[in-house]
């Protein structure tokens, strides 16, 4: 019984946490390292049209980090085909050169939101793709990244 309890709480702490979220991806580097031409890629699966959500990038970086910022390069695909890209220099620091976002330990959270209130107009698999644009072979430091969507009041 307890253990009933304990779950019915812990569901309820988590999804109260999560307030509008409908859909939550991440992918994680191995070696914490992100290679420079390995591009990461999320399926969102869309069921019912004209749905409206934020779009959040969300960053998992340690402390050694070696750079003020992470430049991507975003592709979103919509089920029929049409591409919209973008180019985002994501700022990890701020201007007295500390890390953005929340820290624990040593792994700092970072959350850009891509795009405000987009409108999926399609039910399908949209597809979003990210890749790293540092000139190095690989980005040291990088925990893993993840997208989010936040369903739009």
């Amino acid at each position: 019984m307890k253990n009933v309890l304990f779950l019915i709480l812990a569901a309820s702490l988590l999804s109260s946490c999560q307030k509008g979220v409908v859909y939550k991806e991440f992918h994680k580097f191995d070696n914490y390292t992100w290679g420079r031409f390995d591009k990461v890629s999320f399926e969102i699966p869309v069921e019912e049209e004209k749905i409206s959500a934020d779009i959040v990038f969300t960053i998992r970086h340690i402390t050694q980090y070696p750079y003020d910022n992470l430049p991507v390069n975003v592709i979103l695909t919509t089920p029929s085909g049409e591409e919209r890209i973008m180019e985002k220099d994501i700022a990890l620091k701020d201007g007295e050169n500390k890390f953005k976002g929340s820290v624990a330990g040593d792994l700092w959270d970072y959350e850009e939101v891509l795009w405000n209130d987009f409108s999926f107009t399609e039910k399908g698999t949209y597809t979003l793709e990210f890749e790293n644009l540092i000139p190095k072979m690989g980005i040291p430091g990088l925990v893993d990244v993840g997208i989010y969507l936040r369903k739009s009041p």
